[in-house]
């Protein structure tokens, strides 16, 4: 076997171990009990819910997708696209979507057994349930990128490659429809994320408002038809929607650098394996994330009869330094192999990433964390009543994008210097990008500890409306607390990957319309379009976030005002709660609200191109980049932080006073922020890169046509 065989191989054969292991972990969940029959009817309909919302958002992507498919045909027919970005889109849209209803599936599935393990067992056996069904899930994210990416690499490889065609043709052909792969997968992110995020939390912030405040019940009590909305948000938003923002950013990240390794490494022996490259350091990511889950499941089920909150997160985060440990090993040697020792620097910007992943994860840790000074101080606030909660909270959210702002500078200067950019440009921005997929490879393991969260989540929803012992409740807050820190560690991670890989994707777009020289940059500096292609693209964070937010308080107030009527009629004992309205009344509200972002992502890079030139693109590119990292850090940890005081005020048993009925507001003003508006800022701001470069050859042609650009 050729060395060149057996590394277009090696990614299939790690994707073959994560598929089993997958599905062993899946089995071993599926055998425990789910409990009494009123915990399985509660487990089904929260499945139920969350299949009906999906294959509702299913349809109506399917209109988005006809109409993309028709677009993509027309820019095939004028020469703009090759054929092959047409299956190529389609397929990166049916993994993400794929990957979204298998992760939903193993959730709902899983959530009963894991209260009833905490009913029966405690809080050791709880976790070690839960942490085994989100290992399946991160598991089965890696099968489908090494998979995926491996695939289609193979296939376009020989295809293109058949006829004597220079290797260099073929690859920049590969590369090139490898971009569309992007869009189809973020295309499908962006809907279940976005859709997801409005649904879940227009569901739990009327369930919340009402319950809680106005009519002074406890959380997911039985008598708040409007809870399992809420629970079925937790699986479509924080699982389904999650899973396919994880999988395009994934993907992005390893596609830029195939991009820019190409464009590197051309006309050099080491191109291919350049292009092979994040494909293997994403294999490593896989096999580091089962190292460290046999890890924690192994200390989980040593210490399960003492388990604490403490002990469980940090056992979690453990796993987490694990992975980033067993990634920079793993590529030392993968780099070594592959590019020659000459390239080590590359190993270099690889581990920069990694580190920055953890750092990012830290910082998150430290303003969401209920034991450290932020969250502490939002916690104090709500003596104060909810005014000064929220101000504090959105205060040390806007504060918390700092220190990940400078450590993304510090990863991005160090791999671009490290990596020789100042001899050779493309050379520098190509180890910026492999800094992107070293950071991105921990993938599996943090999906893990993401999932785990709404997993944890519903096992306490289940555990109140079943009714059963305080005790059990207590026990899944407890592992809800672990899960909301390892959750928004997770969210951190993912942000700040985006900032990384949108950068080597706006990279990528300059290169393709040969932008590169500084005198032509220069003279495009000094372009008023630029600098109004610069606006757009700080205004198109806030453009978005006031859509979404707009749409979840719009379907909120609609939550409010059928919980109302329903829980008045309940505690009058008049009549039985209607959980299937809340359901309805979200998932149309999702659906609308989705729409005009949905249009937006795909006309604004587009048009601007057109009026602007490509000099307007870049700008727009660098601008979201800008203000959506900002704003994406800023709200996650704004929301994080709000949340996880109101749960330290309910965990010192000031549940029904002045000051919880204070966090309950504030945390009903961030959930929106750090579960709608700050994730769908990751894909915002990949989805105008890909775009872009895929309309780069239309935008150069109909805006010199236009403008004599």
């Amino acid at each position: 076997m050729s060395s060149l065989l057996l590394l277009r191989i090696i990614p299939f054969i790690g994707s073959g171990i994560s598929l089993i292991l997958a599905i062993v972990f899946s089995v071993l969940v599926t055998k425990k009990s789910r409990g009494s029959r009123r915990m399985e009817e509660i487990s089904n309909a929260i499945f139920v819910g969350s299949r009906a919302y999906l294959n509702q958002q299913a349809k109506i992507m399917l209109i988005f997708f006809a109409v993309l498919v028709a677009l993509l045909g027309i820019m095939v027919k004028f020469g703009y696209l090759y054929f092959a970005s047409i299956p190529a889109f389609a397929t990166g849209m049916g993994f993400s979507i794929l990957i979204g209803y298998v992760g939903m599936w193993i959730s709902t599935t899983s959530n009963a057994r894991v209260t009833h393990a905490a009913k029966e067992k405690g809080l050791g056996e709880a976790m070690n349930i839960a942490i085994t069904a989100a290992s399946a899930s991160g598991l089965l994210l890696a099968v489908a990128v090494l998979f995926y990416t491996a695939f289609w690499f193979n296939i376009l490889f020989w295809w293109y490659g058949r006829g004597g065609v220079s290797q260099i043709e073929t690859l920049y052909n590969v590369v090139n429809v490898s971009v569309t792969f992007v869009i189809g997968a973020s295309f499908a992110a962006f809907f279940m994320r976005t859709g997801g995020g409005i649904f879940t939390k227009a569901a739990d912030m009327g369930a919340d408002y009402v319950g809680k405040v106005e009519s002074g019940l406890k959380e997911d009590d039985y008598r708040n038809p409007a809870t399992i909305a809420d629970n079925v948000g937790d699986n479509v938003g924080d699982v389904g929607g999650m899973k396919a923002d994880s999988f395009e950013s994934w993907l992005g990240s390893i596609v830029a650098a195939q991009f820019l390794g190409f464009l590197a490494f051309k006309n050099t022996p080491p191109m291919i394996n350049s292009v092979l490259l994040p494909m293997l350091i994403a294999t490593a990511g896989a096999i580091a994330s089962i190292i460290a889950i046999f890890v924690i499941k192994l200390i989980i089920r040593r210490y399960k009869q003492g388990a604490t909150v403490s002990l469980l997160t940090t056992t979690t985060l453990s796993g987490l330094l694990i992975t980033g440990g067993a990634i920079i090993i793993l590529s030392y040697f993968i780099i070594r192999y592959t590019m020659g020792a000459e390239y080590n620097y590359l190993f270099l910007a690889s581990t920069g990433g990694i580190v920055t992943g953890f750092l990012i994860g830290l910082f998150t840790l430290l303003y969401t964390d209920s034991r450290y000074r932020p969250t502490r101080n939002i916690r104090e606030s709500a003596k104060s009543g909810p005014a000064t909660y929220v101000v504090n909270g959105l205060a040390y959210g806007m504060e918390s994008s700092i220190l990940p702002g400078l450590t993304v500078i510090g990863v991005m200067v160090f791999c671009f210097y490290i990596s020789r950019g100042l001899v050779d440009f493309k050379m520098g921005i190509y180890g910026v990008a492999i800094a992107a997929v070293g950071m991105l490879a921990t993938a599996p393991f943090v999906v893990t500890i993401d999932v785990f969260g709404p997993i944890s989540d519903n096992a306490g929803g289940i555990a109140e409306m079943a009714e059963l012992p305080s005790e059990v409740r207590k026990t899944t807050d407890k592992l809800d607390a672990v899960g909301n820190t390892t959750a928004a560690i997770g969210k951190g991670i993912l942000i700040g990957s985006a900032a990384v890989t949108a950068l080597a994707l706006g990279q990528a777009y300059f290169s393709q319309i040969e932008l590169l020289k500084v005198g032509m940059f220069l003279d495009f500096m000094r372009d008023p379009r630029v600098l109004a292609g610069l606006f757009i693209g700080v205004l198109m964070p806030f453009f978005f976030t006031s859509l979404l937010l707009g749409a979840v308080g719009k379907a909120a107030n609609k939550v409010v005002v059928e919980a109302r009527k329903q829980i008045k009629g309940i505690l009058a004992g008049k009549e039985k709660g209607d959980p299937k309205a809340f359901i309805t009344i979200v998932t149309k509200s999702a659906q609308r609200g989705i729409l005009i972002p949905g249009i937006s992502i795909f006309v604004i890079p587009t048009v601007v191109g057109i009026f602007l030139g490509p000099g307007g693109v870049i700008a727009l590119i660098i601008g979201t980049l800008l203000s959506g990292f900002a704003h994406a850090i800023f709200m996650a940890n704004a929301g994080g932080a709000m949340d996880n005081a109101k749960k330290k005020i309910e965990e010192e048993g000031k549940s029904g006073t002045p000051e919880h009925a204070a966090s309950v507001v504030g945390d009903t003003v961030g959930d929106p922020l750090k579960d709608t508006a700050g994730p769908s800022m990751n894909i915002l701001i990949k989805l105008i890169s890909v775009v872009a470069i895929q309309t780069a050859v239309l935008v150069v042609d109909l805006s010199g046509k236009l403008f004599h650009f």
